[in-house]
């Protein structure tokens, strides 16, 4: 795949002296070239090293991360609440030839729609002065990550389609086009093909945005990192209240490796920070770790259960009604939501005390 070839030619230096001058050009294949140019990337490995991966299944995640974060097309990371999505999100574009560049971020279910849109595109306005740069302007050259985009509208599904496609958009208020040139980097805990066989998320953008698909395994699917990142979470929190000698009992450490952590790496950090910051000695024990029980059949349990089965139904009945109210127009349609009558309803809402006035509209 290696062919030199010789050029050459004769230059005169005066008029009485003629010298010989040449070159030699090598030309290569396509394919060997490309192996050459990457040779002289240099991926930065440690962009990986503050997420934990002693269990095969993350390790697995982290090889194809690094492998994937080389390569600029559009990364789709799914996983539940909790397991790091973001902290491997920053990871890849750490590792990615955008590292110098911007990481921008946003969770598409924490904003209304409005809001997102103006966050993610910008606002534009005749006088300059209140206009706006989004997103997407900010992370020209970088990232930009969209957390939970399951939860993204329809409308703003198709603007960022467009922007995907074309690397374009227009803010909102605004016909002046926008260029840009972000990677975009999502993630989801919701099964996006089911939404897109009910047409809750567009086909087309499911594809544009699963061109690299990542999924992180749960906590408890993890048992080899419980540990360690026990650890580290307990040094980390230690560190900063001072106290350098913590340690878990032979006890505490058994129940932590085994219980289910529906909240995976988000719950275990939380818990022992909180024990670690209220621990008076210098051993954590299960009773510190204030866990409710729980089981995947039936979810928390309560420990210790005070009062009658009437009292509890009324409590969630009462904390249903409170958070359904504001949804509806109407006790009528409140009542056939619940399969009951208008007069039910209205008699309920009574004995809870819930009105206009109890209950923010």
């Amino acid at each position: 795949d290696i062919l030199p070839i010789i050029v050459a030619s004769e230059e005169s230096i005066d008029n009485n002296k003629q010298i010989l001058a040449g070159a030699v050009l090598i030309l290569k294949s396509e394919a060997r070239l490309g192996q050459q140019i990457n040779a002289f990337k240099q991926p930065n490995e440690n962009s990986f090293a503050g997420i934990q991966a002693s269990s095969s299944g993350m390790r697995k995640v982290i090889r194809e991360a690094k492998r994937m974060s080389q390569l600029d097309s559009s990364i789709l990371i799914i996983g539940e609440t909790g397991t790091g999505k973001e902290l491997l999100a920053r990871a890849c574009h750490a590792a990615s030839e955008r590292s110098e560049q911007p990481f921008m971020t946003l969770n598409c279910a924490a904003l209304p729609d409005d809001v997102a849109e103006s966050e993610l595109f910008g606002v534009g306005e005749k006088d300059h002065e209140h206009s706006k740069r989004g997103i997407f302007e900010l992370a020209d050259g970088g990232s930009v990550f969209l957390d939970e985009v399951g939860e993204m509208s329809t409308k703003l599904q198709s603007k960022l389609l467009r922007v995907i496609q074309n690397g374009s958009f227009r803010r909102v208020n605004s016909e002046q086009e926008v260029n840009v040139n972000v990677r975009i980097i999502s993630s989801t805990n919701k099964d996006l093909l089911h939404l897109v066989s009910i047409g809750e998320f567009r086909e087309d953008l499911y594809y544009r945005l699963n061109v690299f698909g990542l999924m992180i395994p749960p906590l408890r699917e993890r048992r080899s990192d419980i540990l360690p990142l026990t650890e580290s979470f307990i040094a980390l929190a230690g560190q900063r209240i001072g106290r350098v000698n913590l340690k878990l009992t032979d006890e505490c450490r058994d129940f932590i490796e085994h219980y289910p952590w529906p909240g995976n790496v988000r719950q275990l950090e939380n818990v022992l920070t909180r024990a670690t910051s209220l621990l008076e000695g210098d051993e954590l024990e299960v009773t510190h770790l204030q866990l409710p029980a729980y089981t995947r059949e039936h979810g928390y349990l309560e420990q210790e259960f005070e009062g009658t089965l009437d009292a509890a139904v009324k409590n969630f009945e009462a904390d249903l009604l409170r958070k359904l109210y504001p949804a509806y127009p109407s006790t009528r349609q409140l009542a056939k939501k619940l399969g009951l009558s208008h007069t039910a309803i209205a008699n309920k809402l009574r004995e809870y005390d819930i009105n206009k006035k109890t209950v923010k509209i």
